[in-house]
């Protein structure tokens, strides 16, 4: 009777801590009650986070925690509380929690997964500097994108090859935005039967993986001192990768051409040596490593982000045929058939802008992006949010680009909502439409990204027209669930527009 008694004691004060420990705070924002350990990860399944997140915003509104494991987490919704996360108190959310896979990725020096900092701000500083600077370069022929252009009249040659047979067209797309990434970021280009790219590839997909699938030590800190596999696999991978773009970074720093960049890396180079020359308290401060982590940086997010959008368009267009046709007759108007799209046919070509803006929007490729941290005790709409706290927006991205109070009939595909009625582009409300986030944590790849969508989509298009292949089902606009959501592989025949 007394053990049993004891037992019941010890169980009361069990409860009664956890429950203190979850509601300490009477103004956290609304959200399910967690459990013991666990919190509420059992909420969230891994191959559908973002349409779980939807859920739960329907539940509980606009803004609501959850707890993974003992960790708080906010989670918000809605164009006005994403707005104030990321514009309007920025530097209030612009930390990174600290994720033990993200860590032995980022090793201290990546811009995406590091805290802020004085050192942070400095380095994307640089990496934006340089990054505005090569795209200005590009803009105005100062560097020639040759090598994008070669790429994509490679892919062409390739796809028209197939002479309109059923193919899967999402494996030439990535083999060729991977090599336009290599050109415009290393300036050199591999074959396809390359070990190295090969390599590269492979160890690009499992970084990701891995990142994606995250780690049971992110929500368990305490677990980090297990040997997880997955833990030293990713640091092999993260290992070879640096080694690879750490032999390319040294032949250019050995061939120094900052007075005449060739690449991004050389215009990395430039940048940091003015930032140096102009500030002679900085030299040092940012490394080599440093460098040769944004190099890293931008070649994984280009590839994923840039190569999934363009799998979706042509897979929105195969279910759309009628949008295709549009397109056709557009690109006919404006470019003859004996030469292709340029950079310079952009602004006389809205249809096709408005298509790769509906595209961004509807895919919401990274709705399982990184998350972010609050720096101070704030609020956010009204609810007060500590210091430390775990804030997705980015993961809620999808929720804001499908959101029934903001865009009429979210689910469908209409290029036809960002044209005014004399069919001129109409760029989106900033605080509606945010594919590369905003703020003091937006994208810097954002311009060459647009750029490379641009040029592939428009040349494809001029020079083929997509149809799904006869007696196929069409197929599934299921998502394969990753750091970004990837259509399925999918067939399709590529007719020759202009054959003799």
């Amino acid at each position: 009777m007394i053990e049993e008694l004891l037992w019941l004691i010890l169980a009361v004060i069990l409860v009664t801590l956890v429950i203190n420990r979850f509601t300490a705070n009477r103004n956290l924002p609304p959200g399910p009650f967690p459990f013991p350990i666990i919190g509420n990860a059992h909420k969230l399944a891994a191959d559908s986070r973002h349409l779980d997140l939807m859920e739960l915003e329907k539940q509980y509104g606009k803004v609501f925690r959850l707890y993974l494991g003992s960790k708080l987490v906010v989670v918000a919704s809605g164009a006005s509380a994403i707005k104030e996360v990321l514009v309007t108190k920025s530097a209030e959310f612009a930390g990174r929690p600290s994720l033990y896979s993200s860590e032995v990725y980022a090793q201290g020096k990546a811009i995406t997964f590091v805290d802020y900092s004085s050192e942070w701000r400095l380095h994307r500083k640089l990496a934006a500097s340089a990054i505005k600077t090569y795209n200005t370069d590009l803009n105005t022929g100062k560097v020639n994108e040759f090598s994008l252009h070669d790429e994509v009249d490679l892919l062409l040659k390739r796809v028209r090859s197939r002479s309109g047979q059923p193919h899967d067209i999402t494996k030439e797309i990535r083999l060729a935005v991977m090599n336009v990434i290599c050109a415009l970021v290393f300036g050199s280009r591999y074959e396809l039967d390359d070990p190295e790219f090969t390599k590269f590839m492979e160890i690009n997909d499992t970084i990701l993986n891995m990142l994606a699938a995250g780690s049971v030590v992110d929500v368990f800190p305490w677990l980090r001192f297990i040997p997880f596999k997955s833990i030293q696999n990713l640091k092999e991978k993260c290992s070879a990768r640096n080694e690879i773009i750490s032999r390319i970074y040294r032949q250019h720093v050995d061939a120094w051409r900052v007075d005449n960049p060739q690449d991004l890396t050389d215009t990395l180079l430039k940048t940091k040596k003015q930032a140096e020359d102009e500030d002679s308290s900085i030299k040092g401060f940012l490394t080599d490593q440093h460098l040769i982590m944004t190099m890293g940086e931008v070649f994984i997010a280009g590839v994923e982000t840039t190569a999934s959008t363009l799998c979706w368009a042509l897979l929105y267009l195969i279910h759309n045929p009628v949008v295709q046709q549009r397109l056709h007759q557009e690109l006919d108007q404006v470019i003859s058939p004996d030469r292709l799209p340029e950079l310079e046919d952009k602004k006389n070509l809205p249809y096709l802008e408005a298509t790769i803006t509906e595209t961004l929007r509807l895919s919401s490729i990274a709705a399982l992006s990184v998350p972010h941290k609050t720096t101070v005790d704030t609020t956010l709409q009204g609810y007060s949010i500590p210091k430390g706290t775990t804030v997705l927006t980015k993961c809620n991205l999808w929720s804001l680009h499908h959101d029934p109070e903001i865009w009429d009939d979210p689910d469908a595909f209409r290029p036809e909502r960002f044209l005014d009625e004399e069919g001129n582009f109409l760029p989106p409300k900033a605080d509606r439409f945010l594919p590369f986030s905003a703020g003091r944590r937006v994208c810097l790849g954002e311009s060459l990204a647009r750029i490379e969508l641009f040029l592939v989509l428009a040349r494809l298009l001029h020079s083929f027209k997509f149809e799904n292949p006869a007696g196929c089902n069409l197929p599934t606009l299921e998502p394969i669930t990753g750091v970004v959501l990837m259509p399925r592989p999918f067939s399709v025949c590529a007719i020759d527009r202009h054959a003799v």
